[in-house]
């Protein structure tokens, strides 16, 4: 065999390992461009909006209108004109130093946070699970464990100190959802460190979550290949996107548990940019094991830490550090292990035992329900019905919540046009409603100052119409920015898996991918709430910085060529 012959081998081996990854993660950012691109159709032709009950703070519901056709005169030109505002903004920034540029991001997105929470002045809150988990938290603070037993207020108690609880008591709220034994306990650490049923502390707590979830999204914005404009444009999304802002409001872990999900899968990433092997399988260690405490929050963020493990699988096949994605699937098992480590905690630390709780397919149930005054498959009460009818068994359980999704699959498969009007309905509640519900979740409470100033300005007095239109026009710049940003990363992905291309590359691009999709289609079925999809449309916001960068870059070409022709002639 020739010398020419035996170097031809290696590049065949190394032709495959690239090919087809490549045209896997290809197939993936298309997809993703397609489910981008009809979020897109939605919210150009399709708005959502909530009812109010009465005009004053604290009478919005969940009852939703949906206003769709053509879009206005006016919708048209807001797009254009915040689009080009973000493209000038961008451009300007990007001439100032990028260190700078974080840490003044990183003060405003807190500043920001702390005036509209101080701007609410919450001292209770009045959010179902965040009341039963309050109460559950300040009971163990207070070291009241008998009321955690099942003789404590059960259901149908009609004892004065139960009827005005208006909560059902611990234990049977951890029967429920004894998965909620860890958002449990973050009430409990935040209230151990700063006051018993100090609401203000927890969500001053979440805006600093926030604002170091921003921190991330900027790595990642590196890692995907953004320029000075890209990362600028990243900074201009990132401080005019009023949900993320207000996100703090809500009191419950969902924003500190996303962070820290992300933050973990952030770690991984680290891991291949470093060369020494103990190091980088270090790295991969804790990453995982940060992702099994932030999915103890939420659990439909395993999503993120599935989307980890798929990352790692393609960057192991860029790099070829197989041990990589040996070490990677073990951390990702300990970190489901970790997960589960709350309920036992809690059923130890309340000497009860809360079962098995509802079965996972009662909440695609719910997400293939009607409720009467709520937009298609939000929240119902079938599945408490159901476990209340079966005196929870869970086996039972199941099978009502099997045939019910089963009868209704069955619907729409006979009736197609009213599955397309169900899931229409459902997506658009999810996905093209502005605000996302933080505007909801900012007025469920009581106001030590009554809501007066500048909450009431933006909640219900002449800055809220104002504020709903600019929220509006903010996500289809955000969606066409980023249809934009995934079809130019598509068009460009055999870079990342050429000889320029790198690993921490693939991994990101892989993981916002895998992330956004799975957010996607697991609230396509699994009950559905705008705050739950908050978390995946701010990975977005990466893509739609490099759809911007890619506008900038595309204006100056054409500019560039005008020059070139006006020369010549």
């Amino acid at each position: 065999m020739s010398e020419r012959s035996v170097k031809a081998m290696p590049k065949k081996s190394g032709t495959f390992w690239k090919k087809v990854p490549c045209s896997l993660t290809g197939l993936a950012l298309g997809l993703q461009s397609a489910v981008t691109a009809f979020l897109l159709f939605l919210s150009v032709f399709c708005t959502v909006f909530f009812q109010r009950s009465a005009p004053e703070v604290g009478n919005v519901t969940e009852k939703a209108e949906f206003c769709s056709g053509i879009p206005s005169a006016a919708f048209c030109l807001g797009t254009v004109a915040l689009l080009v505002i973000l493209a000038l903004l961008a451009v300007g920034i990007s001439r100032l130093p990028k260190r700078w540029v974080l840490f003044a991001l990183l003060i405003y997105v807190f500043t920001v946070q702390i005036i509209w929470l101080v701007a609410l002045g919450f001292t209770a809150y009045s959010y179902p699970d965040s009341q039963s988990l309050i109460d559950a938290a300040n009971i163990l603070l207070t070291g009241n464990l008998e009321q955690f037993s099942p003789g404590y207020c059960p259901p149908g108690s009609s004892e004065m100190v139960c009827v005005n609880r208006n909560l059902p008591s611990a234990y049977t709220y951890f029967t429920y959802y004894p998965f909620q034994s860890g958002p449990m306990l973050w009430y409990l650490l935040v209230f151990a460190l700063f006051g018993a049923k100090n609401v203000f502390a927890f969500q001053v707590v979440s805006a600093v979550a926030i604002t170091a979830l921003v921190a991330i999204l900027w790595r990642f914005g590196a890692s995907l290949g953004l320029n000075d404009v890209g990362q600028s444009a990243l900074v201009v999304l990132i401080a005019s996107c009023v949900p993320l802002l207000m996100f703090s409001a809500f009191v419950y872990p969902n924003a500190v548990g996303f962070f820290i999900t992300v933050a973990g899968a952030a770690v991984v990433s680290e891991a291949f940019r470093m060369k020494k092997v103990w190091t980088s399988a270090l790295v991969i260690v804790v990453g995982f094991m940060i992702c099994g405490i932030g999915i103890v929050f939420k659990s439909t963020y395993q999503i993120i830490l599935l989307a980890t493990i798929l990352a790692v699988l393609f960057a192991v096949l860029r790099n070829r550090r197989f041990w990589q994605m040996l070490v990677a699937f073990v951390s990702a098992a300990a970190a489901f292990v970790l997960s589960k480590m709350p309920v036992n905690l809690v059923q130890h630390w309340t000497g009860q035992d809360f079962g098995k709780g509802m079965p996972m397919i009662s909440w695609i149930a719910i997400g293939l329900g009607k409720p009467e005054n709520a937009p298609a498959g939000w929240w119902s009460r079938f599945a408490l019905e159901a476990f209340e009818a079966t005196n929870n068994d869970y086996e039972q359980q199941s099978q009502i919540s099997m045939d019910f999704v089963k009868g209704r699959l069955g619907e729409f498969i006979n009736n197609p046009s009213d599955g397309l009007r169900f899931f229409l309905e459902k997506i658009s509640s999810e996905w093209a409603e502005p605000t996302f519900m933080t505007s909801i979740y900012s007025e469920l409470g009581t106001s030590s100052n009554h809501f007066s100033g500048l909450a009431s300005f933006l909640l219900v007095g002449q800055g809220s119409g104002m504020l709903l239109k600019y929220e509006n026009v903010s996500q289809t710049v955000v969606y066409l920015t980023a249809l934009i940003g995934l079809v130019m990363l598509t068009c460009a992905i055999s870079r990342d898996w050429g000889e320029g291309g790198n690993a921490n590359r693939v991994f990101v691009e892989v993981l916002l991918c895998a992330s956004f999709l799975g957010g996607f289609l697991c609230y396509l079925l699994w009950e559905a709430k705008g705050i739950y999809t908050l978390p995946f449309y701010l990975l977005l916001l990466p893509m739609s910085a490099f759809g911007i960068q890619k506008c900038v870059l595309g204006v100056k070409k054409i500019q560039g060529l005008v020059s070139w022709k006006r020369a010549r002639l």
